[in-house]
């Protein structure tokens, strides 16, 4: 199976920049999506192909549908939807403010994925 479009989450950096390098290499046409819209824009520029970017935080169910709306309208429905954006911060649970690091971590690495996924599951 050959992979023509891919739909990745948390590209700006780390494995998610490197997932998009090597499918970019493929010749897959990506979306990519992060919070940083600088280091997506360089991204895109230096990789071979056609891509969108879309700036948004996984948090964010609506911007999510929104990006998938464009990509899908604009590439079609992607062979592959990777979940990759996350976060990781330091936190004991000993102190109250704690607590909302912890609701971050939660909404962007669990809630995140299935936001990232939705939009996607009718048209695959």
């Amino acid at each position: 199976m050959s992979v023509e479009r891919v739909f990745l989450t948390g590209a700006s950096s780390g494995i998610g920049e490197a997932l998009a390098r090597h499918y970019a290499a493929t010749g897959a046409t990506l979306g990519l999506a992060a919070r940083r819209q600088h280091r997506l824009s360089a991204l895109a520029a230096s990789l071979p192909g056609t891509h969108a970017c879309y700036r948004l935080d996984v948090a964010d169910a609506a911007s999510l549908q929104a990006a998938a709306a464009d990509f899908i309208a604009r590439f079609g429905c992607p062979d592959i939807v990777i979940a990759n954006a996350g976060v990781s911060v330091g936190t004991l649970a000993d102190r109250a403010d704690d607590l909302a690091a912890f609701n971050r971590v939660f909404q962007t690495n669990v809630i995140g994925m299935a936001q990232t996924f939705q939009p996607f599951i009718a048209a695959m």
